[in-house]
């Protein structure tokens, strides 16, 4: 996790130097929340990071969002149909607006997603909504309806439309690409808030939109309602979150480490824990690397690794190890312990002794990245470690050959396995795939986009896990742990969580409190 000057960490109390904020201190208009940085865009199509996520849900809605149990629930549009996994029609709301007031046509729905599907977009998520299959949208305004046209079938099509990244922008948005970026086109929005302000590393305030009703139809309805205004504060760091919660300068915070221990008895607030970050080691397979071509090498590494000490370390005891790139709550992820390799550190020592590697991660995984550098080392290999902020990270284990072990933090949006998958087979990153090792792995990639022309879930599953065996085998990755993190929820103020995917946008105020007056 990035950590951030005391400047920041001054501007963080201020709320609460002035007799505190939000719901917590009795303001029943705004809700506090922490982000764990600065969104780097407000282009949801463009969306990398967890924060860029959290402030895309909050601003663009989508055709469809995750609902209860991997189900999906209505959006922009009213219902849909499935023709097969590669043909979808959907019925688009009526009466719905962007921020400027202009209508949400189909055709404005088609616009947007034909933008999000174009690979001269760039979008990340891309790869996760269609594969490697191309999309068409065409709008009929006629018959207010909206029709998806997939080259290759994709199972996890509709669930990839709720990601945040295929968040509907609106007209101004799109004539306007930088402004939109920046987050300073009035009209581009078609979700229920609109940015009003923002300072980088201090605060970001939005505003409910006047008249919005586009709310989704979840299965159970949400209580309470909206804040007028909600104001993100970046925190990179999670004891301040911690203080900030208690002292009445948050309404909702999130916490990925022991200072949840914090919270333990105090009934001030509810708490909702997900497992939606997963980690694991990736090799770097490209020509002129170490591992490429190299399953011995990659054997040895986890010959040294044991996962239970790294979930200790990067969660403070509160996380679990895993037998897949997915947690064991994933549809489908292995259960194979079999698969997995086996403690052997002289083994180890034979193959990795003298051996240069360089390693990488997100500074949000710092322990656990100390850990795997010392444990290689302690095996007697050279080791450079670079653990770099989300967005460098990102960007250096892309592509390249400049690292050799990348320490993977996963978080799965779609809450599906073939999203993590993607990371270890199919398309590499330099030719627009989320595949971090440059080794395409052609079995396992069959395997997968086997399973992804199948609707029914069993056929889905035996070709899931022959391709999870696949990538074990062959030691592409190596599964570590997850990294719970758990949000509170000060008392008065709720957000929904569905199955390890938490809502910013269902964020609401359930009850006014003491001592306050509307």
């Amino acid at each position: 996790m990035p950590r951030r000057s005391a400047v920041t960490a001054a501007a963080a109390l201020l709320c609460v130097a002035a007799a505190g904020c939000g719901v917590a201190a009795g303001s029943p208009d705004t809700l506090y929340m922490s982000l764990n940085t600065d969104p780097a865009t407000f282009d949801p199509a463009l969306a990398k990071g967890g924060d860029d996520y959290t402030v895309a849900r909050m601003m663009f809605d989508t055709l469809v969002r995750k609902d209860q149990g991997n189900t999906l629930a209505p959006g922009i549009a009213s219902h849909w149909s499935v023709e097969d996994a590669a043909h979808y029609t959907f019925t688009i709301r009526n009466g719905l607006t962007c921020s400027d007031g202009s209508p949400i046509t189909p055709s404005v729905v088609a616009a947007s997603l034909n933008r999000f599907v174009s690979p001269k977009t760039g979008s990340t998520a891309r790869t996760l909504a269609l594969g490697t299959a191309k999309a068409t949208f065409t709008a009929d305004d006629t018959t207010h309806t909206v029709r998806a046209a997939l080259t290759k079938p994709w199972a996890d099509f509709l669930t990839g439309l709720s990601l945040p990244q295929a968040g509907i922008v609106c007209p101004a948005g799109l004539a306007d690409l930088p402004g939109l970026t920046a987050g300073t086109v009035v009209g581009a929005f078609s979700g229920p808030y609109s940015l009003t302000s923002s300072q980088p590393a201090v605060t970001y305030d939005l505003t409910l939109r006047a008249g919005y009703t586009a709310w989704p139809a979840f299965k159970t309805p949400l209580a309470g309602h909206p804040a007028q205004h909600v104001n993100f504060t970046p925190i990179g760091d999670y004891s301040t979150i911690a203080t900030q919660l208690l002292a009445g300068g948050l309404d909702v915070g999130t916490i990925g480490d022991e200072n949840a221990n914090r919270f333990n008895g105090n009934t001030a607030f509810a708490a909702s824990t997900a497992d939606n970050i997963t980690t694991y080691l990736t090799f770097n397979e490209r020509p002129g690397t170490v591992f490429a071509g190299r399953q011995d090498l990659r054997v040895a590494v986890g010959q040294v690794l044991d996962a239970q000490i790294f979930s200790d370390v990067i969660s403070g005891r509160r996380g679990s190890t895993t037998m897949s790139v997915g947690s064991a709550k994933v549809l489908c992820a292995n259960k194979n312990s079999s698969l997995l390799i086996e403690p052997d550190l002289v083994a180890a020592r034979r193959k990795l002794s003298g051996l240069k590697i360089a390693v990488a991660g997100t500074n949000l995984l710092q322990g656990g990245n100390d850990y795997v550098a010392e444990a290689l080392r302690n095996a007697g290999a050279t080791v450079t470690l670079a653990s770099l902020d989300n967005a460098t990270w990102s960007t250096v284990t892309s592509g390249g050959t400049s690292w050799d072990i990348n320490i993977q933090g996963d978080n799965n949006l779609m809450g599906t396995l073939t999203s993590s998958l993607l990371r270890v087979m199919g398309p590499p990153t330099e030719k627009g795939g989320r595949n971090k090792t440059g080794e395409v792995n052609d079995g396992g990639y069959r395997d997968l986009t086997d399973a992804m022309s199948q609707v029914d879930r069993g056929a889905q599953c035996s070709r899931l896990q022959a391709a999870q065996e696949s990538f074990l085998r062959r030691v592409d990755a190596i599964p570590l742990a997850t990294l719970p993190s758990t949000t509170f929820a000060v008392q008065g103020v709720s957000v929904r969580q569905f199955d390890d995917y938490l809502d910013p946008a269902t964020l609401r105020i359930t009850a006014q409190p003491e001592g306050s007056s509307s």
